[in-house]
């Protein structure tokens, strides 16, 4: 299983994309179903190559910027246990957000 880093959230935060300029407010908004400008998902995300802990079927759901599943390189996935990952470039890296206010 590859390593993931994690990412403490705060005045430190390294996510410098503007599309990430509020993101406590972008996940809460996934969370309740909604979904800004430009952001797709709320899809499934299978984890088909164990990529992120291993949970059951359905526990993961995907959020990406981009036209289809296969394009845009930042991704956020949400586990049902509250747990936060994201991807600057497409699927490669995954970092887990702690830390992030409720």
């Amino acid at each position: 299983m590859p390593i993931r880093d994690r990412v403490l959230w705060g005045a430190a935060n390294p996510f410098s994309d503007p599309r990430l300029l509020n993101f406590p407010e972008l996940v809460r908004g996934f969370r309740a179903g909604r979904l800004p400008f430009g952001w797709k998902g709320n899809k499934l995300f299978e984890n088909r190559w164990g990529d992120l802990p291993p949970r059951p079927p359905g526990y993961y759901k995907e959020f990406y910027v981009g036209t289809s599943a296969e394009s845009g390189d930042l991704r956020i996935v949400l586990g049902n246990g509250g747990d936060v990952y994201i991807s600057g470039n497409h699927h490669t890296d995954w970092r887990q957000v702690i830390g992030l206010p409720s």
